[in-house]
């Protein structure tokens, strides 16, 4: 089931309300939403940590999979296939680039993987 144009109007990622149901296309329920991954200070929206019965661990819905956004429901391209195979949810690890540094990405990666060395 799509709102229609004419329905309340989609929100950012940032409105996403706790619990919001997250539906499959076919719109059977996916699960709710127990965390949005993103990065507020960047606008950056990475996907959906979502909550269902039937998961024995956190499901995850990459941003990309994402096809309208709601307050209380959040709309997926996900087949009802997908729906009861989300991956399990890892926390992203966070790597910060300085491109002022004068080093290699790949050392700038691998010191921000794994320290300095």
């Amino acid at each position: 089931m799509s709102t229609e144009d004419t329905g309340p109007a989609q929100v950012a990622w940032i409105a996403i309300d706790r619990d919001a149901v997250v539906v499959a296309a076919d719109g059977s329920e996916v699960g709710k939403v127990k965390e949005v991954a993103g990065d507020e200070e960047h606008d950056i929206f990475d996907g959906l940590v979502v909550k269902h019965s039937r998961f024995s661990h956190d499901g995850y819905v990459a941003a990309e999979r994402v096809k309208g956004i709601w307050p209380d429901r959040i709309e997926t391209d996900l087949s009802a296939e997908e729906a009861q195979s989300l991956p399990p949810y890892r926390d992203s690890r966070e790597t910060t680039w300085h491109a002022d540094t004068g080093e290699g990405r790949f050392k700038r990666a691998f010191k921000d993987l794994f320290g300095k060395r």
